[in-house]
């Protein structure tokens, strides 16, 4: 008999991690999956790993073969594969009990056959990073990843039958999978969001650092061979430049790097600028801010939480390479924006619902939103009751039954057509403002610490 879900798990020298890999699949809900391991040439004890996970649970199964990269390993688990549904899980992750499940359900109650959920950052070590990579929308489709690979292997199920033929492409060393979501959502394929965290990603730091070129013209390449908006795939390749470029930059003058080296990485990374989208228009502070935050975090396994303390080693490095980008004058405004994106959107919204008086109806506007749905989830963890109001959901515009002794919680960063529906005197907690007020203590100790060492690198 089939099972309903072939879990496929590509593992080369994976032994430091395979076996929390496969406990988290011995601890589903969902009980009714088949896992394939395809050990992929490793030198290790990984296969004997496997082995044991395999004489003690039928369902889990072991495949051999000579080393032929990540997404070789994943397509020989896929001609294993049976069943309505595949799941592709890394060596090195995990899914979190309920994950198999919740994704599972929302690919048959959505109707489309796939799903996607969210995943949390983890270090090395497993220690949460605390940051947790949500669902774009409430559907996701190629719009969406025309911005970027916005979905992990391990966070989405598939109905086998979409795949339609379609593997990875075994020429990639990187961004594979991002090809493959790309081919086929370009072919029709669509995600239902699960509003719920289904996995966990672990970062090794230096992994992305070592070869960001290589990261950078796979990714331009992958994108450059997509159908579709080509205005929407020029934004998402120009946030991928600016990111691969920083975290080569930062990999010399952010991290201990100065002089000449810190040059000669500038040097480098502005060529992968250009390389990739010729000689782009000014970046705005929101871009470099962002961009700095991912590289940090993806790049150097970085948390949000330990920017601060750790601001000594990469800021003055980062500083200078906004600089040597042509953007002196936005080095400031950057720092802010950079620090913005440090705070994490749970503890946005948990100092939402503290503003919110005792006893005083809380009303969320814009609920359907991402931010809104980050309030909503913090809201449910604490028993805290919201009415919530969004033009999206039946009879529930923002100004209806607004009255003065609410609280309103506007969750969208743009909110000035909400503001102007409330009623006039209403208390209003705004999202934007909030996360700014948190921002600021990070925003000083980044300003200090570059007003204490400018020039010093990269100078």
């Amino acid at each position: 008999m089939q099972p309903l879900v072939t879990v496929i798990i590509p593992a080369f020298n994976a032994q430091a991690t395979l076996a929390e890999t496969l406990r988290s699949l011995l601890n589903q809900s969902l009980t009714d999956w088949r896992a394939v391991v395809v050990d992929d040439g490793s030198t290790d004890s990984t296969p004997m790993i496997a082995s044991d996970f395999a004489w003690r649970d039928s369902r889990i199964g072991l495949v051999r073969q000579e080393n032929r990269g990540l997404s070789g390993a994943r397509n020989r688990g896929l001609e294993q594969a049976g069943g309505r549904y595949v799941h592709f899980l890394d060596s090195d992750d995990w899914l979190t009990p309920l994950g198999l499940e919740r994704l599972v359900q929302s690919a048959e109650w959505g109707g489309l056959g796939a799903a996607c959920g969210s995943w949390s950052l983890h270090l090395a070590d497993g220690r949460s990073m605390g940051v947790t990579m949500s669902p774009v929308d409430r559907v996701v489709g190629v719009e969406h990843l025309f911005a970027g690979n916005v979905m992990s292997p391990h966070s989405h199920v598939l109905r086998r039958d979409l795949l339609d033929g379609e593997r990875f492409d075994e020429s990639l060393r990187v961004v594979e999978d991002y090809d493959l979501w790309l081919r086929l959502a370009s072919r029709g394929v669509r995600w239902s969001a699960v509003d719920e965290c289904v996995a966990a990603y672990r970062v090794r730091p230096g992994s992305l650092s070592k070869n960001p070129r290589l990261m950078l013209e796979t990714q331009a390449r992958v994108m450059g061979r997509a159908t579709g908006d080509r205005s929407a795939l020029a934004a998402g390749l120009r946030d991928a430049a600016l990111f691969y470029a920083t975290t080569a930059a930062m990999g010399e003058a952010g991290f201990g790097g100065e002089g000449g080296a810190a040059r000669a990485a500038f040097v480098q990374a502005r060529a992968m600028l250009r390389g990739a989208i010729g000689h782009p228009a000014a970046f705005t502070a929101g871009e470099l801010g962002r961009a700095a935050y991912w590289s940090l975090v993806m790049g150097f396994g970085v948390a949000p939480e330990a920017f601060g303390r750790t601001a000594e080693r990469w800021m003055p490095g980062l500083a200078a390479w906004w600089r040597a980008i042509g953007e002196r004058g936005r080095v400031e405004e950057a720092i802010g924006s950079l620090a913005t994106e440090a705070i994490a959107p749970e503890v946005v919204a948990g100092a939402m619902l503290d503003a919110a008086p005792a006893g005083s109806p809380v009303v969320l506007a814009g609920a359907m939103g991402r931010n809104g749905q980050v309030v909503q989830r913090v809201a449910r963890a604490r028993g805290v009751a919201l009415v919530l109001r969004d033009d999206r959901l039946p009879r529930s515009g923002i100004e209806r039954l607004i009255d003065a002794s609410s609280t309103v919680l506007v969750a969208p960063v743009v909110d000035g057509e909400i503001l102007g529906k409330l009623p006039r005197g209403v208390r209003t907690v705004r999202w934007g403002e909030v996360r700014g007020g948190l921002a600021g203590e990070l925003v000083g100790r980044l300003r200090g610490v570059v007003e204490g060492r400018a020039g010093a690198v990269g100078a």
